[in-house]
Order: structure tokens, then sequence, then C-alpha cells
């Protein structure tokens, strides 16, 4: 079977998850989910210590090699860290969403995906992000939004605060969506598009202007106005690519590496 490809020819994954792999899970794969229901189970949070790893090969009943590889796989997928010394061992952790970013960005470098593909995704789901936290009417929201916004204002003149409140208040508008999947999804899209990895620079004049497109969608989602609130985010989210298209379009044309976004 030909299967559906892109228009460079690539194969895209379209196979139906009701379709056999053929290929039977790895052990250690069954042994870190194992793993996971256990920390869900017995609602370990942060920090919480598993039981050593000799104890955890005679409950999963593996040897050390397996042990070990699920316990990798599941560092690098930020659910555990690993202890080092003679009371060390796994402890919980959280994922997070450069988790997910950084394997985006796996995905997105095997199928050749330009970094204008991330911007219009972002264009097309931030609106709709916005709506529905105007929708929430959500006061811890609407507080933190306008926080975000002060915090930016005082701030301008520092790159890092700025970066950090940008993806601050882009992450508390998808989160106060209600919807989980937005909230990991945008902040991840995030992680990849603030473009800094690839040279992009923001300056004062472009700040100023995030600043008041911030202010009007805060403005929008506290007065619980879900048209206005997607108005504003479009108006955003335009303004910024037609920023790229003006300022760095060659960059918008760069295909993008793992290497770039966590990946190595």
């Amino acid at each position: 079977m030909a299967g559906v490809r892109d228009k460079d020819g690539r194969r895209l994954d379209v196979t139906p998850r009701s379709v056999s792999r053929s290929r039977p899970q790895k052990t250690a794969t069954i042994v870190a989910a194992g793993i996971v229901d256990r920390i869900t189970a017995e609602q370990l949070g942060e920090g919480d210590s598993l039981p050593p790893e000799r104890v955890l090969m005679e409950d999963f009943n593996v040897g050390r090699g397996t042990m070990r590889e699920a316990l990798r796989y599941l560092e690098l997928q930020g659910v555990l860290t690993i202890k080092t010394g003679p009371k060390g061992g796994p402890l919980v952790a959280t994922p997070d969403s450069r988790h997910l970013a950084s394997t985006f960005a796996l995905l997105m470098q095997f199928a050749g995906t330009e970094f204008r593909s991330v911007i219009e995704a972002r264009q097309g789901l931030e609106p709709m992000t916005a709506r529905l936290a105007a929708s929430a009417d959500d006061a811890h929201t609407v507080e933190a939004l306008q926080e975000s916004v002060e915090r930016m204002g005082a701030n301008l003149s520092d790159w890092d605060t700025f970066l950090d409140e940008n993806r601050q208040f882009h992450d508390l508008i998808a989160w106060g969506s209600g919807n989980p999947i937005f909230g990991y999804l945008i902040n991840s899209l995030h992680w990849i598009t603030d473009g800094t990895v690839l040279g992009i620079d923001y300056p004062l004049r472009f700040r100023k202007a995030v600043l008041e497109a911030h202010q009007a969608i805060a403005d929008a989602v506290a007065a619980a106005d879900p048209d206005a609130s997607e108005a504003a985010m479009k108006a955003h989210m335009d303004d910024t690519l037609v920023y790229f298209e003006k300022r760095y379009s060659n960059v918008l044309t760069h295909k993008l590496s793992w290497e770039h976004f966590g990946g190595a």
C-alpha cells in the first residue's frame, strides 16, 4: 500500500490504532508503564521516592538491564529523576510541556517542518483558547493574567523577564481554557516559536506592542467577552507573523531541528 504522503513524497503516519504494528512492546516499555501506574495508584508526588532498583526488579520480575532501561526511559520523559549515591534511587518528577515540545520537534524534523508551520498552528489554536478562557470567567485566571501584564510592563527592558512573561501569559490563557490538552499543546508550541534559538530578536518597540496586545486580551478575558478575547488574540498572533515576515522571513522557512529544542 502506497499510503499517504506529503508534498515532498514523505510517508505520513496515518495508521489506525486498530491496525497492529506487528511488533510486540519491549519488556522495558511494559515495565515503565507499570511504574507509572504505581505512581498514579499510590498518588505519589514530585520528590517522592520509589523503591530501590533491586526491589523494583523483584516486583516486576525483570533483570537489572531491563529495569535500568525502563527507568532511563521514564527519566527522559520527565517522569523520574535518578538520585545517585548510597541513598540514591528513583524520585518522582513532573513531566512538563518542554518534554512534549522536544517530542514535537523530533517529529517535525523528520517531517521537514518549517518554523512558519508552528506559527500558523498557534494562529489557529490560540484565538480559540482565548475564547474558552473568557467563557470560563475564572477569577484566578483573570487575576494571574493582569499580574503577568504588570510584570512585563515593569520589566520591558529585561530580555529574560520579557520572554518568561510572554510564555507565562500564553500558558495562562491556554490552561484558563479549562482543557488540559490545550494547556500542554499551546505551551509546547510556544517553547518552539519564541524563536530565540534561531536568532530572532525582540527589540523594545516590539516588546511594547506585545505588552499592549496582552493588555487587550487580558481586559477582554476579564470582561468575560469571548468574541473580543478571540479577536484580540487573533490580532496578536497575526501581528507576530507580520513581524516575522518583515524581519525574519528566512527564519520562517527554516526547517525545525530537534537539536534546537531540547533533543540533544
